[in-house]
């Protein structure tokens, strides 16, 4: 079957797909259509081949000659089930169907099942008015199309909740991910990771979306265990109601011990890469099974993963020039511009990873990583070898 990958950034499931096995011919349509993807795979950019801005109807007008069977797709176009639903016309759609995603992706149709299945979550309002009932709740102003972070902020009550935008009770705990397949009917938890938001060390800020590290994000064996249980007990919650098929991601708040969801990513999401990584899974295999109905055989209760694993994503704190990307792609990074590529303020530079033997060892792993590629960045008139 020829496969095509579309969404922002394809490269990690690309990578995924070609180191299957399964033989399937994969191509991808995304944005960036990095260095490394270029060495996975034929693909088309938005940005490079077409020189236009991140837009999902671009998208489309890249796919539109393109021959293929099947269709993945990866963020953001869970927020846009109309494209899913031209892009994969007459093919075999990968993933979560359009009415899926407008279904899972409505605020007050996700919370309002939480609210009756009896699973805790912050409170959501549309209207400004929740401000005189609960004034001692601190809100956050989100868009409803929501993704990696973008647009969401603190709310001043003077401001006005304009169209598209929602309030969501703001929950001061640790921010993480659940990584799980699903055939529509049941869940198979395969991962949970803490979500670096806002880190400075990467050149983000506010609550921007930066990487993750994989591990227990909980002391002790019996209070990881619990956790595992009572998120796999949500997944499957949530996976029975929507219907979920294939890969999917769930952001939620650690708080007491108890995780909050916040929202269902559903399709491949940043952290499953470490998934990958730390248990052995092939994400696009599972993918592709649970798609057809089949879960792993896989408890993740049961694994054995001594070392933390991360992965941060760079953004630029100032303009810079790209240089030798094939000489970091053999070092580990990944989502790689090109040589010479100037790269603007706020955008991002390239993915490194890290492994330690506790969260600090590999946290402080990521900041070093991410600090050789920064300054040989900014310093790049001269080539990396002459640097190091």
């Amino acid at each position: 079957m020829d496969i095509l990958i579309v969404g922002v950034s394809a490269r990690g499931l690309a990578e995924s797909a070609v180191r299957s096995g399964l033989g399937h011919r994969i191509l991808a349509v995304d944005h960036f259509g990095d260095f490394d993807l270029r060495l996975l795979c034929e693909n088309r950019s938005i940005k490079r081949d077409l020189g236009l801005p991140y837009d999902v109807r671009h998208l489309i007008t890249a796919s539109r000659d393109l021959t293929f069977d099947g269709l993945a797709y990866v963020a953001n176009l869970e927020n846009h089930p109309s494209a899913v639903e031209t892009l994969g016309h007459g093919k075999t759609l990968l993933g979560n169907g359009a009415s899926v995603l407008s279904s899972v992706r409505d605020p007050s149709r996700f919370f309002g099942f939480l609210g009756r299945a009896g699973i805790p979550a912050p409170k959501i309002s549309f209207s400004s008015k929740m401000f005189d009932r609960d004034p001692e709740i601190r809100w956050l102003r989100k868009p409803v199309r929501s993704g990696g972070g973008h647009g969401i902020a603190v709310h001043i009550p003077v401001v006005h909740l304009g169209p598209g935008m929602f309030l969501q009770e703001y929950l001061d705990g640790l921010p993480c991910a659940a990584v799980f397949a699903a055939n529509g009917l049941d869940a198979c938890l395969l991962g949970i990771s803490e979500q670096l938001v806002g880190e400075k060390e990467f050149g983000a800020g506010g609550f921007r979306y930066c990487g993750s590290i994989l591990g227990p994000v909980v002391p002790g064996k019996a209070g990881w265990r619990a956790l595992i249980e009572s998120v796999h007990h949500i997944v499957r919650a949530i996976t029975r109601e929507f219907h979920l098929v294939g890969v999917n991601g769930m952001d939620f708040i650690l708080k007491g011990g108890a995780a909050l969801p916040l929202e269902v990513n559903p399709r491949y999401t940043a952290s499953m890469e470490l998934t990958e990584r730390a248990y052995g899974i092939n994400i696009f295999d599972a993918h592709v099974a649970a798609c057809q109905g089949r879960l792993p055989a896989f408890d993740l209760g049961a694994q054995s993963a001594p070392d933390f694993l991360g992965k941060a994503i760079l953004f630029a704190t100032e303009d810079l020039v790209f240089h030798n990307p094939r000489w970091w792609y053999e070092r580990g990074a990944r989502d790689l511009p090109f040589e010479g590529e100037p790269i603007a303020r706020g955008k991002p530079i390239c993915t490194v990873f890290s492994r330690g033997r506790s969260r600090p060892e590999c946290y402080d792993e990521l900041t070093k990583a991410a600090a050789e590629v920064v300054g040989a960045t900014v310093r790049s008139m001269k080539p990396v070898e002459q640097i190091s």
